[in-house]
Order: structure tokens, then C-alpha cells, then sequence
């Protein structure tokens, strides 16, 4: 379906270059699509250097950046994929760039230790700690297997993507200095969707529990917490 939806695209971009396309090799609109690509390669290598690039380029004429830095460029650009007709044809696309958008979050979010489990050991109230996510925590809940299919690009992985159609969850942590990508399940979902609500660990815990019983809520909570998704200082406070 890709393969045959890129070559029409491309005999499309085949054609003398008008409106956005002329504007984008004839002015600083390079400087934008050039930020897409940086920002969104996953969502490049899907599409093709072509493709993306005549994409990239109307999404640019339609929303300008708002800021003179371009490293966080592209907040609209999964909703905007959204939005465009042709996009039936790979609709997991604005899923992978909205990964990707958080990816970027994660990676210029602010610097703060992450929480410990053995900063808990002892603690016979850890069950009504309010915990803060993590500066850098980003996570979501996709209608699409966009999580592996952004794994499979993100490890350059060659040919005909073939992934059952079922809905994925993905944390984006930032323990060290790079970002690590983290399966999440629905009942892990719930619980990070409790606590950036502002419930207590106890609270999150029952509700994930009475939703997903099959869960181990210890084990679920100290995944978590070793992939770095709270804040130390939330705990500490």
C-alpha cells in the first residue's frame, strides 16, 4: 500500500514545480522543511525524500513558525497530517509523527532526577504520595500500531511493513542523556493518566486495578518507576 501510494505521489511531484514546492526551493521555506526532516525522520524515511519534502513544504506554507528556533518546529504537524486526504492511504502516519513530536519533547524537556525505588523503601505512606511525572515523561495512547512501526524506522529496518492492526501505548523517558522508548500497556496508560491528573499513588493504583484486574499493579508501578517516568523531587517534597 506505501510502495504504491509513494510512486503516485511521486509522479505527481514529477510535474513543473508550483506553489508551495516553487516557494520551497526559491526561499527560507528550505530552512522549515529542512527542521521537518530533522524533527520527523521517521516520518521522511516512510515517505521518501521526495515525498516528504513536497509534504513538509505545504505544511510550512500553511503554518509558519511561530518562534525563530527551529529545533521544536512541528507541533502542528501530526494534526496537520491528519487533516489531508491522502493521508487514508497511510493513516498510521500523524500517529508516528505524533511520537515523534514527543520524542523531541522528551529530549529538550528539563533536567530533573528521576525517582528511585529505593527512595521508597521505608516509607510506609508511599500510597498517598501525589507524585509529579518526570519533566522529560511523554506518553500516549495510539488507535494504530504506530509505536512499532516507529521502532522499525527508528532501527532502519528495510521492506514492506507488515504489523497487526491493534492500538499501542508508548513512554518516552529520559533517565540519562538520550530518550528511551517503553512499551505501555493500557493498564500503565491509566495509572501515568491518574497521576499527571493528580491522583495518589493508591488512587491510581485502585482504579487501574478495578479496569485491568489482571494486573500486577507492584510490578506495574516499579516499571515505571525504573524507567524514569517520576520526578525525585516529588517525592522528596
Amino acid at each position: 500500500m506505501l510502495l504504491e501510494f509513494q510512486r503516485d505521489f511521486a509522479a505527481v511531484i514529477g510535474a513543473r514545480a508550483e506553489g508551495p514546492m516553487r516557494i520551497y526551493r526559491n526561499t527560507s521555506l528550505g530552512g522549515c522543511v529542512d527542521a521537518l526532516r530533522d524533527n520527523f525522520p521517521a516520518v521522511a524515511r516512510l515517505l521518501g525524500d521526495e515525498m516528504f519534502e513536497a509534504i513538509a513544504a505545504e505544511h510550512a506554507s500553511q503554518c509558519p513558525p511561530r518562534r525563530p528556533v527551529l529545533a521544536l518546529y512541528g507541533a502542528r504537524f501530526s494534526d496537520w497530517l491528519e487533516e489531508q486526504p491522502w493521508v487514508r492511504e497511510v493513516p498510521y502516519l500523524p500517529d508516528v509523527a505524533r511520537i515523534e513530536r514527543l520524542h523531541i519533547e522528551a529530549l529538550f524537556a528539563t533536567d530533573e532526577e528521576s525517582l528511585r525505588l529505593d527512595e521508597l523503601q521505608g516509607r510506609e505512606d508511599w500510597l498517598a504520595l501525589r507524585l509529579a511525572l518526570h519533566p522529560a515523561a511523554r506518553f500516549d495512547w495510539l488507535t494504530s500500531p504506530a509505536r512499532s512501526i516507529w521502532q522499525s524506522q527508528r532501527d532502519e529496518l528495510d521492506g514492506e511493513l507488515e504489523f497487526d492492526w491493534q492500538a499501542e501505548g508508548i513512554l518516552l523517558t529520559r533517565p540519562g542523556l538520550e530518550v528511551q522508548p517503553t512499551a505501555l500497556d493500557r493498564a500503565g496508560h491509566r495509572f501515568l493518566f491518574g497521576i499527571r491528573l493528580g491522583e495518589s499513588v493508591g488512587d491510581a493504583a485502585i482504579a487501574t486495578a478495578s479496569l485491568y484486574p489482571e494486573t500486577d499493579i507492584g510490578s506495574l508501578f516499579a516499571s515505571l518507576v525504573n524507567a524514569g517516568a517520576f520526578a525525585a523531587s516529588s517525592h522528596r517534597s
